[in-house]
């Protein structure tokens, strides 16, 4: 029975050993144990333990007790020493801003079920002694004018030119598209008058800006089939600039307001315009002035001739007259 007993103390005794034996060693120093008031001090832990162990420590808050201030808390530094246990040390920068003496407590470094504790701290804060005998009285400072902050002034200003600008730039917008709406307005009310002459000024503005040697062909083809279509308008009543070319060419043919010589000159223009705007086919230059030349000719022919008809029998009469 006594056996018994002396195994379960050894036992005991085993564990208990191998459970502290994980931390050798806690403790607390700190710089200074008088400070005067607004100054600084610093609390150094160092732990020394087994490689092994998982020591915590102690949380500490933005104050220790009742008027001590942690300023800043450092980061931990390990150090293995020779027989292969580590040292870990760390510390806190504390103030005070009251004069009093202070007893900081221990702090607990916990290890498994365990703790270990530092020794307790103590430390003095002292008032600020103030001379007033040789004190000297200044008289009150003026207000003083504060410095101009041109880099924010700089800003303040870019801000409102930028306001400005974008206040411009929208008014020039709004006049432009107030001034194309009116033109516009205005153009869907003009009736061109000898639809020939306009058809032909056209022609010759197209043929001056020569767009199509600027590589320009696909503009330069919707620009002369606008000439043309608005000109058939005109001339013959249809509305051509809302029809494919196909649809203008059926209805001119259907009509018979051109002959076979026309039809065909038209037709050709109409279809290589297409081929240009729709199937990206690049003609050659001698196409272009053909193109070109070829809408002057069929505007050439199809121009009104009831100005002359009217001309001719007018002569006749003053002929007449005349023999008579």
């Amino acid at each position: 029975m006594k056996a018994y007993k002396h195994i379960l103390t050894l036992v005991f005794v085993c564990i208990s050993g191998f459970s502290s034996a994980q931390i050798h060693s806690v403790q607390a120093k700190i710089d200074s144990t008088t400070l005067l008031i607004g100054q600084q001090t610093q609390i150094h832990f160092e732990v020394v333990q087994q490689a092994d162990a998982n020591v915590q420590f102690p949380f500490i808050a933005d104050s220790i007790m009742g008027g001590l201030e942690v300023v800043n808390r450092s980061k931990q530094d390990t150090i293995k020493l020779e027989d292969g246990s580590l040292k870990i040390h760390s510390s806190i920068t504390i103030t005070a801003f009251d004069s009093a003496s202070y007893d900081i407590p221990a702090f607990g470094f916990a290890y498994g079920k365990d703790t270990a504790f530092t020794n307790p701290l103590s430390l003095k804060v002292l008032p600020v002694d103030v001379d007033t005998t040789n004190a000297k009285i200044y008289d009150i400072k003026p207000i003083y004018d504060a410095p101009i902050d041109w880099g924010y002034v700089a800003m303040i200003v870019a801000i409102i030119l930028l306001f400005i600008g974008i206040g411009v730039f929208a008014f020039i917008l709004i006049r432009k598209y107030l001034k194309n709406k009116n033109v516009s307005d205005e153009e869907e009310v003009v009736v061109i008058v000898n639809p020939f002459e306009h058809a032909m000024t056209e022609l010759e503005r197209i043929r001056n800006e020569k767009i199509w040697q600027q590589g320009k062909v696909k503009d330069f083809y919707t620009d002369l089939t606008d000439v043309l279509r608005e000109y058939i308008e005109h001339r013959f009543h249809i509305s051509a600039l809302e029809m494919t070319s196909d649809e203008v060419l059926s209805i001119v043919k259907s009509g018979r307001v051109l002959d076979v010589e026309q039809e065909q000159i038209l037709s050709n223009i109409l279809k290589l315009a297409d081929l240009v705007k729709f199937a990206k086919w690049t003609p050659e230059l001698k196409e272009n002035d053909s193109s070109l030349e070829s809408a002057f000719l069929f505007v050439e022919k199809t121009k009104p001739v009831e100005k002359v008809v009217e001309e001719k029998e007018q002569s006749e009469n003053v002929s007449v007259d005349n023999n008579a």
